[in-house]
């Protein structure tokens, strides 16, 4: 997530806007290099959807959030450096398998799908939140709540299956409505959906909805009480790739133990999972 001043059109027009690109160093030669050949060069290329703040975004025409400040972070352990590519998050795998990337970080969540695909360095926790029209009278709290609305999520996350399982769960098996699923390609996008009043609310991770909030200035709000899927995320690198693996591991270990992890953490108003949490978590997504 951090905080940038400005009103709420300019905002909306600031993340929305088509040409959003991470300023990358030098792609022409080093884009689409495996990670062995980045690795020795000291570049890697780094997968991210910067349209998620407080995780990654683009302000003065640089990539910035909590994500990049770690990558540099890991990086710099092992005197690499990130070309971050900014890429939209339902292309993030794909272009880690096509070998576009060399890693991928995007506040995206582990699951066993995920792993079955790609291996993935736990580094933060979190779940999901519902924000609404601060004016609205609906005022959402449990997944009850959702059913017969119009809820605007991010396409290619795990957020439209999640929302699809509330409506069977707990909508259409006790005899209510169904939710009203609506895919967008980017997280503003959702928000901008709520704004214009064309869904009810948006369903999106808690840090990044508490991000939202400080930035419409109390326009939106969240409501919901319910954790509903709480999950660990990952830094992901191609399946196999111990290489790359081990170099972002140890990097992020070193940072922990300097106490930069949990400096950024705080600076971000994120959460940091414990080690048991963290083999939990892993022991059940791989099984």
């Amino acid at each position: 997530m951090r905080i940038m001043k400005y009103s709420l059109y300019p905002f909306i027009a600031l993340l929305l806007a088509g040409g959003l690109t991470a300023c990358n160093k030098d792609t022409s030669s080093t884009q689409n290099s495996d990670a062995s050949t980045n690795t020795q060069a000291k570049v890697m290329n780094i997968g991210s959807d910067m349209t998620f703040p407080p995780f990654e975004y683009i302000e003065n025409n640089q990539p910035s959030g909590f994500d990049i400040d770690l990558m540099n972070g890991i990086l710099q352990q092992s005197s690499a450096s990130a070309n971050f590519i900014d890429t939209r998050f339902s292309n993030l795998i794909p272009g880690l398998e096509g070998k576009k990337f060399d890693a991928v970080i995007s506040g995206m969540y582990i699951t066993a799908e995920r792993l079955k695909k790609v291996d993935m360095v736990p580094y933060f926790k979190s779940t999901e939140s519902v924000t609404v029209l601060s004016n609205s009278n609906y005022k959402p709290k449990v997944r009850d709540d959702l059913c017969g609305k119009t809820i605007a999520t991010q396409k290619g996350s795990l957020y439209p299956d999640q929302l699809n399982q509330i409506s069977q769960e707990s909508c259409l098996a006790k005899g209510k409505a169904a939710i009203t699923v609506r895919e967008f390609d980017t997280s503003p996008q959702a928000v901008q959906a709520v704004l214009a009043k064309a869904a009810d609310a948006q369903y999106d991770d808690s840090s990044v909805a508490r991000n939202t909030v400080k930035k419409l200035n109390g326009k939106v709000e969240i409501t919901s009480t319910e954790p509903f899927f709480p999950f660990i995320g990952g830094i992901a690198v191609r399946k196999g790739d111990t290489v790359t693996y081990n170099l972002i591991n140890d990097g992020l270990q070193k940072l922990k133990q300097s106490g930069e992890y949990d400096t950024l953490i705080q600076k971000y108003d994120l959460q940091a999972p414990t080690d048991e949490e963290i083999k939990i978590f892993m022991d059940q997504a791989k099984s």
